[in-house]
């Protein structure tokens, strides 16, 4: 892969909020029913919008990316602190995921075993958690400050399952980043799609609306 498509696919980190992970178990493995229908619920390449094509992360990727995320996501400071999730993160060998990607734009999946309700979703994104300041203490970025904010959040539903989607603006020394998030439960899985462009600006709603849908219509399938 590029240096410019890891770039892209990077970004994905910008905020705590992003969840991106990396599927990493081998076909060998028994894996359980349960965890195996999140892993089959990933988008494949002819699911994505015209022009993305899907990338295949190397061993030395993968785990840089899920370092990263694992830093930022258990070491960090969230204020207001009500708005830090309780929920455990599922290791990346339980989730299901895929990321695309069309020059500049990167669009992603991820698929995992969830309790978090509809409700939940959209409280972690308003009120109170519409901004939240998070400083990382520990990892290669400790000290790094990141203001994010969540904007247009809009409580959707497709194919009976209810979730929130919504734009949210990371700021980290005054370099702003922009992307969209949708989080669905679909059958106590949370299924969640990430657009970004490498450049930070907004990503293509178009492309993020197309894609949602069909994230959350295959995972509904099972």
């Amino acid at each position: 892969m590029s240096q410019k498509s890891f770039r892209a696919v990077g970004s994905l980190l910008a905020g705590v909020a992003v969840v991106a992970v990396v599927s990493a178990c081998s076909e060998s493995e028994t894996v359980d029913p349960a965890v195996q229908r999140a892993l089959d619920s990933v988008l494949t390449a002819d699911d994505f919008p015209a022009g993305y094509s899907v990338v295949t992360l190397g061993k030395d990727e993968k785990k840089t990316i899920v370092d990263q995320f694992d830093d930022s996501r258990r070491d960090a400071e969230v204020t207001p602190a009500s708005c830090k999730s309780s929920h455990e993160a599922p290791s990346d060998s339980e989730t299901g995921s895929v990321v695309a990607v069309n020059g500049q734009s990167t669009l992603s999946q991820s698929v995992s075993q969830s309790t978090e309700s509809a409700t939940g979703l959209i409280a972690a994104v308003s009120g109170e958690c519409s901004k939240v300041t998070v400083k990382l203490t520990a990892g290669p970025a400790k000290g790094t400050t990141a203001v994010i904010t969540s904007a247009d959040v809009q409580p959707a539903t497709i194919e009976g399952f209810d979730g929130v989607t919504f734009r949210q603006v990371s700021t980290v020394d005054d370099e702003e980043r922009q992307g969209l998030i949708g989080r669905f439960q679909v059958d106590g899985y949370l299924v969640t799609v990430q657009a970004v462009k490498a450049d930070g600006s907004m990503p293509d709603r178009t492309s993020f609306d197309a894609t949602v849908a069909a994230a959350v219509t295959k995972a509904a399938r099972g």
